[in-house]
C-alpha cells in the first residue's frame, strides 16, 4: 500500500510540475501593450529632470508596478511568461504581430481625433 501511495504521489508531483502555466497570447498581449504604452509615456512626459526624451525610470517602476497589479501578476510571473515565450518564437511573434496592429489602430484613432 505504501509503494501505491508513494507511486500515486509521484505521478501528481510530475504532473505538476509539467503544468504548462503561462499566460495566454490574449493575456500577455494586453500585458504587453499596458507595457509598451508606459515606455512611451515614460519619454513623452517632461519633469524638471527629464526635459529630452529621457525615460523618467521612477514613474516607469511605478507604471509597471501597476500594470503587474491590474493584470493580476508579479514581476516574477512577467519575466517567467518572458521566458517561456522567448522559448517559443511562434507564440512570441504572434504576440508582437498583433501588438503592433493594435498600437497602429490606437496611433490611427488619435490622429482622426486631432482632426
Amino acid at each position: 500500500m505504501k509503494i501505491f501511495a508513494i507511486v500515486v504521489l509521484s505521478v501528481f508531483v510530475l504532473l505538476a510540475c509539467n503544468k504548462d502555466t503561462h499566460l495566454s497570447r490574449k493575456e500577455m498581449e494586453k500585458v504587453l501593450l499596458d507595457i509598451n504604452l508606459a515606455e512611451g509615456y515614460s519619454t513623452v512626459v517632461k519633469d524638471s529632470l527629464h526635459r529630452n526624451g529621457l525615460k523618467n525610470i521612477d514613474s516607469l517602476g511605478n507604471y509597471y508596478a501597476d500594470i503587474f497589479k491590474h493584470n493580476n501578476i508579479t514581476k516574477e510571473q512577467f519575466i517567467e511568461n518572458m521566458e517561456w515565450y522567448k522559448n517559443h518564437c511562434e507564440e512570441l511573434d504572434s504576440v508582437y504581430n498583433r501588438l503592433i496592429t493594435d498600437i497602429t489602430k490606437m496611433q490611427t484613432q488619435q490622429s482622426l481625433l486631432k482632426k
